[in-house]
């Protein structure tokens, strides 16, 4: 009995070590690149790792969450080779922390959207909607950029967060969960990212924020001095910004030219 034990742990344990690798076996040479990434760029960036691991024989180690914790993760554990959040401004202040981006490279655009459930039925159609009573909305809180973004968009027109009653804003910490609140119908509306929208476009509609009345996020791979494999780092880089990573992003959603 010990000794199956024994077996099913190390089984267990070599699950954790080929979880990096989707699809393929552990790379020997040790040059795995560790990357820090925003919640709302995991569909995109699952199949770059795929698409990279292919060409390159290369794992990448992917920590996804709120660009928040992400960018205190990188601080931190002083570990990541590439910090990759939801806007430029979380490579900026992780810099100014700890002067530990050495190098940047701008791969998508974020344009805040609203969501709703599919047909619309409450009838949403601008900003000024999701302050009806009526309603329940989720909104991102402070530690992720979509929760910063829409609190500057709200303020940039006038409205102010704090006249939503409490009990009628749900806040999430990843900018995913916003989308299931509304489609498992727990808010009636959200504000989150085009790509999330598109992504969810069977049980969503999308309602566009007007150019002069939103904010658009630009994001950019920072490029970390604690990274143990910065050469590997820079190529998975340089294949985000090409022309096949650039193809994989726009065809998950993603914006790669400013809009």
């Amino acid at each position: 009995m010990k000794s199956g034990n024994a077996i099913l742990l190390l089984l267990g344990l070599a699950g954790v070590v080929l979880s990096f690798a989707p699809g393929c076996g552990p790379d020997e040479s040790g040059n795995d690149v560790k990357l820090y990434a925003g919640a709302g760029l995991r569909k995109g960036v699952d199949e770059l790792i795929k698409a990279f691991i292919v060409q390159s024989n290369v794992r990448i180690e992917v920590e996804y969450g709120g660009s928040g914790p992400m960018m205190s993760r990188a601080k931190l554990q002083k570990d990541g080779d590439l910090f990759m959040p939801g806007d430029v401004g979380w490579v900026d202040q992780l810099h100014a922390a700890a002067g530990i981006v050495e190098d940047r490279k701008p791969v998508a655009y974020f344009v805040p959207v609203i969501i709703v459930r599919k047909g619309n039925p409450e009838k949403i159609y601008k900003l000024e909607d999701l302050f009806r009573k009526n309603l329940t909305i989720a909104l991102g809180n402070e530690y992720c950029q979509i929760g910063k973004a829409s609190r500057k968009i709200l303020k940039k027109n006038g409205l102010d967060l704090n006249d939503i009653e409490p009990k009628r804003l749900m806040q999430s910490k990843t900018v995913n969960e916003l989308g299931v609140f509304v489609k498992n119908r727990r808010a009636a509306a959200a504000i989150v990212w085009d790509a999330i929208a598109v992504n969810n476009a069977d049980a969503l509609d999308m309602i566009e924020i007007p150019r002069d009345r939103n904010l658009i996020s630009r994001v950019v791979v920072g490029m970390l001095s604690t990274g143990r494999h910065k050469a590997n780092a820079r190529k998975f880089v340089d294949f985000i910004s090409g022309p096949t990573g650039q193809e994989i992003l726009a065809k998950h959603g993603y914006r790669t030219s400013e809009p």
